[in-house]
């Protein structure tokens, strides 16, 4: 898919950052799109055993780029760039139905503000501390949007992570300082769509609505390539 206008970006490199108990390969198709619009494209694979490990895997990342970044999240990624963010590399924030936390919150403080049915019981956490989404809970809440046959796919192959991911509270949280775009999953079963307008509000984001579900990177590419082109144009 070619998108339109953007020969004038000014930034050219981009950061991809997964969520939860999943890995880099939910961006795909919005890769595919941005480096067929001649976007330096870097996909960050996270290990999820800390967050300050998904903090350090990003950096890396960012340490490999040749000049000015936006940095992309989905879902959890928001609490890695939140801080990654701070990087002064990086120019912009884009977060897609994502965690958008203040300083000195976690994840876990902000499901609570607005629960989903992205309950503690959906988990099965092993003696290790690392967990995986329960198959039919992770088909039925990240599943609208998806084909069964790859919502089961992206089930079964879930990375276990850290359950102390989500109690990990933000130092420092680099949107108060830098532009930033929210891309809202309005039936998102995951983060509450209105918790994702309120994060984004108070960030000062920029926000676009896509009606579909948490999956925004494999439901719906063609538009959140576009607003990551978007944002890739503004931001100097």
């Amino acid at each position: 898919m070619a998108l339109p206008g953007l020969a004038a970006a000014d930034v050219r490199n981009i950061v991809l950052v997964h969520g939860g108990n999943v890995d880099g390969s939910t961006w795909r198709e919005v890769y595919d799109r941005l480096t067929a619009a001649d976007f330096n494209v870097t996909i960050s694979q996270l290990p999820m055993t800390s967050v300050e490990d998904d903090i350090a895997a990003v950096q890396r990342n960012l340490d490999a780029q040749d000049g000015s970044v936006l940095l992309v999240s989905h879902s959890y990624g928001g609490v890695v760039i939140t801080e990654a963010g701070n990087d002064p590399d990086v120019k912009g924030l884009v977060y897609v139905a994502s965690f958008q936390p203040d300083t000195g919150e976690s994840g876990n403080m902000l499901l609570a503000s607005e629960p989903t049915e992205f309950t503690p019981d959906k988990l099965t956490v092993f003696e290790h501390g690392h967990f995986l989404v329960d198959e039919e809970a992770f088909v039925s809440l990240n599943g609208n949007g998806l084909s069964d046959e790859d919502v089961r796919f992206v089930a079964r192959s879930q990375p276990m992570a850290n359950s102390v991911n989500l109690a990990h509270e933000v130092d420092a949280a680099a949107w108060s300082e830098k532009p930033t775009w929210a891309v809202i999953a309005t039936e998102d079963r995951v983060i509450a769509p209105g918790l994702q307008r309120r994060m984004a509000k108070r960030a000062g984001s920029t926000v676009v609505e896509i009606k579909n579900g948490h999956m925004l990177p494999m439901t719906s590419p063609d538009k959140v390539a576009e607003v990551i082109a978007q944002a890739a144009r503004a931001v100097e």
